[in-house]
């Protein structure tokens, strides 16, 4: 057994929990750039991997490296998203095919038989790319190796609207009635990563087969659980990384009457920003509550238990404004697609900013954002990321890399300033 695996095994089982969020997926990676070689200094790296949605397809990209060095993983992570393009994922927004799923829906409005209609959206060139960049069965071979404690994805059971998450490796949970929560152990399948990006409405649903008493369709993960750190602390977190792709903080003003998109996107909000920022809240809560009354945490201490509960260390990396992608693809999206010689660059761009009205305001930007495969967008999520990443380094915690209590800011990256050099301690 390799000596990086032995050493691993010795020390606390650290979780990578990346929630979803589409195209600011590129995010995740440009946080991890910047904390993979911090972890590294200190001898750690995660063994168990939970990722939803996007979230997924960037977990089982690590975990299927998580035999190499976390710094190696995460640089082969940036080269992947900086190549990837919109018809490595989804199919031509003008072409006979989707003119067919036109015809289908318009059928099916119209009460003629035969009509119906999947998806909004054609994500069919996304299973080559997954299949292309993922070596599945890698993932299989590092929880054999103990390379991975656990891997898991997250998606929505379309017959039960119950979240299911899927995991190699780690013990066997069965069913959580209390947080409406079904685990299934299997080998990990491209179906599976596919399921749990399937956005409702947008992508036609996925059907799972294995494991058999799984059998059904299933669609994003998002939903209901976009921010699986349940499922990582369930399987045997002692500490968790937490990369949130939305922020509840906000600093805008007051704007014009919103429009039914602005609705859409409030939505998407509660859904999968307010939700991440809640359930690290309340991890940091219970952890205050654990600590004996006016001890401070050592930066060399593990995670501590009263009773059968324990603290949980952590470190949550996510953006400091709740438009600031928003923000972002709006301006990226005017300055390059929103004229002629944008749909001249690259059309099914050019389209889906128009159907979202991006160039409205920023609330409009973040609807953009979750399909906005441009690479001078994904570039600047990346450089986002890092920029958070390496602010979180940067910030005095209650465990050198680590915070056990609640941080300044709940529900973004805290900002609380650090004199002096770069935040490394044990």
């Amino acid at each position: 057994m390799p000596a990086a695996v032995r050493s691993r095994r010795r020390r606390e089982r650290i979780a990578l929990v990346l929630a979803g969020g589409g195209a600011r997926g590129a995010y995740e990676v440009g946080a991890l750039s910047a904390l993979a070689p911090a972890l590294a200094e200190r001898g750690e790296a995660p063994d168990i991997i939970v990722g939803t949605s996007i979230g997924a397809l960037n977990g089982a990209f690590f975990a299927a490296r998580a035999d190499e060095p976390l710094e190696l993983a995460a640089t082969a992570a940036l080269a992947m998203w900086h190549e990837l393009r919109w018809e490595d994922a989804l199919r031509p927004l003008v072409s006979a095919a989707e003119l067919g799923r036109l015809l289908g829906a318009g059928a099916m409005l119209a009460g003629l038989p035969g009509g119906g209609l999947a998806g909004l959206l054609d994500p069919t060139p996304l299973r080559g790319t997954l299949e292309r960049l993922v070596p599945f069965e890698r993932i299989e071979r590092n929880v054999q190796d103990g390379a991975l404690t656990a891997a898991a994805v997250v998606a929505t059971a379309y017959h039960t609207t119950r979240s299911v998450v899927f995991h190699h490796g780690g013990p066997a949970l069965g069913l959580d009635p209390l947080r409406a929560i079904d685990y299934f152990a299997t080998a990990l399948s491209p179906e599976h990563v596919l399921a749990s990006a399937a956005i409702p409405g947008a992508f036609p649903a996925i059907e799972i087969r294995q494991p058999s008493e799984a059998t059904g369709w299933y669609g994003d993960g998002g939903v209901r659980l976009n921010a699986p750190l349940t499922p990582a602390l369930a399987l045997g977190a002692e500490r968790v990384v937490v990369i949130g792709l939305n922020s509840s903080v906000t600093h805008a003003g007051a704007a014009a009457r919103p429009d039914a998109l602005d609705g859409v996107a409030q939505l998407l909000q509660v859904v999968l920003a307010d939700q991440l920022a809640e359930d690290v809240a309340t991890l940091a809560a219970v952890n205050e509550t654990l600590m004996p009354t006016g001890s401070a945490p050592s930066s060399k201490a593990p995670s501590k238990r009263r009773g059968q509960h324990r603290t949980i260390p952590y470190i949550f990396v996510a953006p400091s404004d709740r438009l600031e992608i928003g923000h972002l693809a709006r301006e990226i999206y005017k300055r390059r697609y929103a004229s002629i010689r944008g749909f001249v660059r690259d059309a099914n761009l050019a389209l889906l900013g128009r159907a979202v009205n991006a160039e409205r305001s920023a609330i409009h930007g973040e609807l953009l954002s979750y399909l906005f495969l441009a690479h001078e967008f994904l570039d600047a999520l990346i450089a986002l990321g890092r920029r958070d990443g390496e602010r979180w380094l940067d910030t005095q915690h209650d465990a050198g890399l680590w915070q056990v209590g609640r941080p300044s800011t709940v529900g973004t990256t805290p900002v609380v300033p650090h004199r002096g050099a770069r935040n490394t301690g044990r």
